[in-house]
């Protein structure tokens, strides 16, 4: 046990991974990369920065004027710069293997392989309460290309919150699921090729593996460990297949806060509205009970006992009413 004064006595990661691949079996995507790969990012970033500024004409140049700084002069130059010159920088390093983020393994405040850490029991040992949603690769339909096929969103990020901003939700349908979803990958529901079968490939060999790998690893030192799926897909369609569960979308729920926001359009309703704020009470509740109790078994919240895992919790809702269950 780590012998330093705990800072919290709950824990709660959502959709998350702290597993390197060599945790993972192969064919799956690590959810955290070595220190030397983000040393590498920050080298990248900082390289193109001066190259877009200007202060070098050529890498072996920017390589020169870096090494003719200090890291405060460094330090300085980077903080000086407007977000959007940074971000625009980054965005021209995808998709480059040198763009992508996450916490660092840097051995102080991450140990250099977290889940050997856990395992050899060297962390804060709290009680934990974990969740995935069913669908978090459909947050990220670019990385369908990472299983060899086209990217998975026809629309531009722009005409995506152009969209998502003005959409009326009560309204019939203002654009049809071809604007959106490539049509390879249609009709969603096709078996091995739809968008639905390829996103879940998606979801298993990233955060699904990660999740799994960090949960058995806790549940080796310690019982008090729930982990719920997020299963609620009640949008207007066609945003009920082009997101369903996606990424993120139990955070409102969790915290009652269902707008405005750049999904709050595309999700919320007049008709799922009674299901959507029921399974919302439940959730949170849950999340209360865990917080003070260190047991998400709110009374009555659920209407099912909430195991320790290696079961599943399923959150859902029909538009009227919430439809708890459990996987065992």
């Amino acid at each position: 046990m780590n012998a330093r004064p705990r800072l919290f006595h709950r824990a709660v990661p959502l959709s998350g991974g702290i597993s390197l691949a060599s945790n993972l079996p192969p064919g799956t995507l690590p959810t955290l990369n070595p220190l030397a790969v983000y040393t590498a990012q920050g080298n990248a970033l900082l390289t193109q920065q001066v190259l877009a500024d200007g202060l070098a004409a050529d890498a072996a140049g920017a390589a020169a004027w870096i090494a003719s700084q200090t890291p405060a002069q460094i330090a300085a130059y980077l903080r000086g710069r407007p977000p959007s010159a940074l971000l625009f920088t980054l965005l021209n390093l995808v998709p480059s293997v040198l763009c992508g983020s996450g916490p660092i393994p840097d051995g102080a405040y991450l140990p250099v392989d977290p889940i050997g850490a856990m395992a050899a029991g060297q962390y804060p040992r709290v009680p934990v309460l974990a969740g995935n949603t069913r669908d978090e690769g459909k947050l990220f339909p670019t990385f369908l290309v990472l299983l060899g096929g086209p990217s998975g969103r026809l629309v531009t990020d722009k005409q995506l919150f152009d969209i998502q901003y003005a959409y009326q939700p009560d309204a019939l349908p203002q654009i049809t699921i071809e604007e959106w979803i490539p049509a390879v990958y249609l009709p969603v529901t096709t078996p091995v090729t739809g968008f639905n079968a390829k996103t879940e490939l998606l979801d298993e060999i990233f955060l699904g593996v990660a999740a799994r790998n960090a949960l058995d690893t806790l549940k080796s030192q310690q019982n008090e460990v729930w982990y719920y799926r997020f299963d609620w897909d009640e949008e207007p369609a066609p945003f009920n297949d082009i997101y369903g569960a996606a990424h993120a979308f139990d955070l409102p729920f969790l915290f009652r806060n269902f707008g405005p926001s750049l999904f709050s359009n595309i999700a919320n309703s007049t008709a799922n509205r009674d299901g959507r704020l029921a399974l919302s009470d439940a959730m949170m509740q849950s999340l209360g009970a865990f917080a003070r109790r260190g047991d998400p078994n709110a009374p009555a919240a659920l209407g099912v006992t909430w195991p320790q895992w290696s079961a599943t919790l399923l959150f859902d809702a029909t538009p009227t009413e919430t439809a708890i269950t459990v996987i065992p």
